[in-house]
């Protein structure tokens, strides 16, 4: 079905104005927004984020100029930074990048995002989930082998290779997986140190420059010893 054509409407408004309106004009914004949001598709809360709005358009036609103002807004979607870079950067890839819609024309504002879940937990279920499907495999093994007619010695050799692989699927994993937990806490807690210093020295040598001081910005790397 072709697409219907509609000329601009002109409306003079003054002796010397005119406004000009369409079904199809519209303004789209980006800003960046300081404040604590919980975001779709991240795994964390966010205190800087993007947002986008897109509202109606219609020109303002005076002093030999087209002036464009925003009317009605039609929705507003916030992103992390890190999906605004994807946003902008990775056109035709996949099916888009998650966002969080805010705000819907006359609908108002869409109720927010809860905190988000601690994903550990998330993945320690379903690693437990997954070490008892495996479980039950091997004891179903078991129950094969003692069926299996085969010799005593060699049942006895491969319920041990058995029992060894429940007992690596249970304790085992389970510590690799508090190790991994306990290392990425304090990857974490070392990210956070690293950014705040950052942060710090971008403020002081912003200040120091004002003053006609220079001062060399530098991201230095904290080392474990010291924090």
């Amino acid at each position: 079905m072709a697409r219907q054509i509609e000329v601009p409407l002109e409306v003079a408004t003054d002796h010397d104005r005119t406004r000009i309106t369409h079904p199809a004009f519209g303004q789209i914004g980006a800003s960046r927004v300081s404040g604590r949001a919980n975001l779709y598709g991240s795994d964390f809360s966010h205190h800087n984020y993007v947002t986008i709005t897109l509202s109606k358009s219609e020109v303002d036609r005076h002093l030999s100029n087209d002036w464009h103002h925003a009317k009605a807004e039609l929705f507003e979607v916030a992103l992390s930074e890190a999906q605004w870079a994807t946003f902008v950067s990775s056109m035709n890839v996949g099916m888009g990048v998650p966002c969080t819609i805010q705000h819907l024309g006359r609908s108002g504002y869409v109720p927010g995002l809860p905190d988000p879940p601690d994903r550990r937990d998330t993945f320690a279920k379903e690693m437990q989930a997954n070490n008892a499907d495996a479980n039950r495999q091997l004891e179903e093994l078991e129950r094969m082998i003692l069926n299996s007619g085969l010799s005593r010695k060699k049942i006895d050799e491969m319920l041990s290779a058995s029992g060894k692989a429940k007992r690596e699927i249970g304790s085992s994993s389970k510590f690799v997986a508090d190790q991994f937990d306990e290392h990425m806490e304090k990857t974490v807690e070392r990210a956070k140190i690293e950014v705040n210093a950052y942060a710090t020295r971008m403020i002081m040598a912003t200040g120091l420059n004002t003053l006609g001081v220079e001062a060399p910005i530098t991201l230095g790397i904290a080392h474990e010893e010291d924090m």
